[in-house]
C-alpha cells in the first residue's frame, strides 16, 4: 500500500471517529434545547457540562485530522491547486472518494452543530428575559396540521430572532 493510500486510510479512521462525536454532540444539543423549552435550566447545565466533555475529546481527533490532512498535502506535488481537502480530492478515485465524503458530513455536522447552539443561546436569552416560554409567548405559533386520514394535528413552532434582531417580549 502507497503512502497515499496509507494516509486516507488513517484520514478516514479518524474522520468517522469524528462523525460519531459530532453527532453525539448535535444530539446533546438537542436536548439542550428540548429542556430549555420545558423550562428545566439545571438540566440544561448537566447536559452543557457533558458536552464540554464531548467538544474536549472533540479536540483530540480534530488534531489528528489535522496531521493526517497535512501529511496528505506533503504528497501532493508543489503544483497542486487547493488549500482544502474537497478542492484535491478526486471524486472518481474510489479512496479519495470516500475521504471525500466523510470530510464532507463532518462539514455538514459542523454547521448544524453551529447553527443548533445559536437557536440554544437565542432561546436561554429569551429565557432570561422574558422567563419561560407559555403559549402567550409572541415567538410562540400554532398552526394546524393534517395527517393522515384527515386527523388535523397542532404544530407548534418557535420564531428565533435572526442575528442582531433583538428579542421580542411577551405582551
Amino acid at each position: 500500500m502507497s503512502d497515499w493510500e496509507e494516509v486516507h486510510k488513517q484520514l478516514q479512521v479518524a474522520l468517522r471517529g469524528e462523525i460519531v462525536l459530532r453527532q453525539e454532540i448535535l444530539g446533546n444539543l438537542n436536548q439542550q434545547e428540548y429542556v430549555l423549552l420545558i423550562g428545566d435550566v439545571e438540566l440544561k447545565e448537566e447536559l452543557n457540562t457533558q458536552n464540554n466533555k464531548l467538544v474536549h475529546s472533540l479536540k483530540k481527533l480534530i488534531q489528528d485530522r489535522g496531521y493526517l490532512t497535512r501529511r496528505l498535502f506533503d504528497i501532493l506535488p508543489s503544483n497542486t491547486v487547493g488549500n482544502t481537502l474537497d478542492q484535491i480530492l478526486d471524486p472518481m478515485q474510489e479512496i479519495e472518494a470516500e475521504t471525500l465524503l466523510l470530510y464532507q458530513k463532518v462539514r455538514a455536522l459542523v454547521e448544524k452543530i453551529h447553527q443548533e447552539h445559536l437557536r440554544i443561546k437565542t432561546l436561554f436569552e429569551m429565557i432570561q428575559k422574558e422567563g419561560a416560554l407559555d403559549i402567550n409567548n409572541p415567538a410562540l405559533h400554532a398552526e394546524p396540521l393534517y395527517g393522515k386520514g384527515g386527523k388535523k394535528l397542532n404544530l407548534i413552532t418557535i420564531d428565533y430572532p435572526e442575528g442582531n434582531e433583538p428579542i421580542r417580549k411577551a405582551e
